[in-house]
């Protein structure tokens, strides 16, 4: 017994030891940045700020704490250790437009799985048999429209996830047939690209437009919709024909099919029947949110304003789509994590530490080197640094001010930098846990970790040739569509 129980202590620790690991490189980074000696003439503000910066950093990936915790500490440290006169100044990130829209845009997104509306949506893909082939056309049709009502990738796929297990089953196939196969590629790896084509799509829209916003200039819901939705149409249609390809999905119906098939579409499924009145409400109230916001691009309404408008409707009594419930559901880490972010920011523009960062930029990339060598080592670098975030909102916020300041000393425009980094970094997911859409796949689906690998490769591919034509040929096409 007490071996027993020895072994499992041990199997704990071990299980612990990263995270334990990642907290001492933070404490030993702390302490040598705070106590240690001048490096370099940096000056000591702007060694500790750097200090906080790298610390943090290592704390938000390897994760000892939630992302709550360490964002608090964060704050707390730049206050503490005098980089700022005030706590307001240390927690400024926080009242940014930014951490308000991630909390309204998860709040809808629960609205519309409250009522059942995106398991209405997704059952559509079961309501007639069809081919194997047919069916992944029909649920990329779906996964795309269902972006445009529900701002969560990874609740789209859990929506789409025993609806894509049912048609299998019709089909009598295996459980690692090639269609779920591809299908849970579909839902993994490329659904979350299909939130890029609003700006309201997820959370990693929102953070691409609030930053854009704050450090290159003002952009309209209909100019993201210009510059973004059809580059995101095509990598999202010719990541899912190549994902065909490669699985070799059949084009006719199984030989099994009528045997294995034991569900009937047609039958008494509720998700099949009529909408209610609160699916109503709520596509009516995503309807007029997204009227808003087309008007708004030319009247100059604030894009936070419809979507707190339509929570706030979703909230009243009699109503009742949202309550305190879904409130305390919300993913506040990461919302705390990006207050954070956005503070330490605001403390390094304001202490200069950004100079420094410029200057590392150019110790690393060859001197005199074309525009285009340039933003490919960058992003080559931000997609190495992405691999250790779970989270690619998280990875995206922390390393588009440190791009963007990278690169300014060349001739690049920021806008096309802002585009295309947030593209290939939501492609870049190599390992099940740098998204939790494609760890939840992962962790349901038939793919392995080589699976994860070979089609994060593939999609990072798919996505570094779409940038290319959007840089070269789309994005100037939508500047001079939009200086009109």
């Amino acid at each position: 017994m007490c071996l027993r129980a020895g072994g499992h202590g041990v199997s704990r620790y071990r299980q612990h030891l990263p995270r334990l690991g990642g907290l001492g490189v933070a404490a030993a980074l702390l302490v040598g940045g705070a106590l240690g000696p001048p490096i370099g003439g940096v000056d000591g503000t702007v060694r500790t700020v750097l200090t906080v910066f790298a610390a943090t950093l290592v704390l938000w990936i390897t994760k000892p704490v939630p992302y709550a915790v360490s964002s608090v500490l964060c704050v707390a440290l730049l206050h503490a250790l005098g980089t700022v006169p005030t706590f307001a100044d240390a927690a400024s990130g926080f009242a940014s437009t930014l951490v308000f829209f991630f909390v309204v845009l998860l709040l809808v997104g629960r609205s519309v799985a409250n009522v059942g509306l995106d398991d209405w949506v997704a059952a559509r893909l079961v309501a007639a048999r069809d081919t194997p082939r047919r069916s992944v056309r029909r649920l990329s049709v779906m996964v795309l429209l269902l972006a445009f009502v529900l701002p969560s990738g990874l609740a789209r796929g859990v929506t789409f996830m025993p609806i894509i297990d049912r048609i299998n089953a019709s089909f009598g196939a295996p459980a690692d047939s090639q269609f779920r196969r591809l299908a849970y590629y579909l839902i993994g790896h490329l659904n979350p690209m299909a939130s890029l084509a609003l700006m309201t799509g997820g959370s990693m829209a929102v953070a691409t437009a609030e930053l854009v916003n704050a450090s290159v200039r003002p952009l309209t819901w209909v100019e993201w919709a210009l510059y973004m939705a059809p580059p995101t149409v095509l990598l999202f249609a010719s990541c899912t024909v190549l994902g065909a390809r490669y699985y070799d999905v059949p084009g006719d119906v199984p030989a099994g099919a009528a045997a294995g098939a034991d569900i009937d579409p047609e039958g008494d499924d509720p998700t099949l029947e009529a909408l209610g009145r609160n699916q109503k409400l709520v596509l009516g109230g995503l309807g007029g949110a997204i009227v808003m916001w087309v008007v708004g691009s030319f009247v100059g309404i604030p894009t936070l304003v419809p979507a707190v408008l339509i929570v706030v409707l979703f909230s009243l009594p009699g109503v009742g789509v949202l309550d305190a419930s879904d409130v305390r559901a919300i993913n506040w880490g990461i919302v705390f994590l990006v207050g954070a972010m956005l503070s330490l920011l605001d403390v390094m523009r304001a202490v200069g530490a950004f100079d420094l960062v410029v200057e590392a930029f150019g110790a690393v990339v060859p001197s005199g080197a074309p525009d285009f060598v340039v933003v490919a080592v960058v992003f080559a670098v931000a997609v190495l640094v992405r691999g250790t975030f779970s989270s690619v909102s998280a990875s995206f916020v922390v390393l588009f001010p440190v791009v963007l300041e990278g690169l300014s000393t060349t001739d690049v425009t920021p806008l096309y930098v802002s585009f295309g980094l947030t593209t290939i970094l939501m492609a870049a997911t190599f390992l099940p846990f740098n998204n939790p859409a494609v760890l939840v796949a992962y962790d349901r689906g038939p793919l392995d970790a080589t699976d994860v690998f070979r089609l994060g490769l593939l999609t990072l591919a798919v996505a570094v040739g779409v940038v290319v034509l959007s840089w070269t040929v789309y994005w100037p096409f939508v500047d001079r569509a939009v200086a009109i």
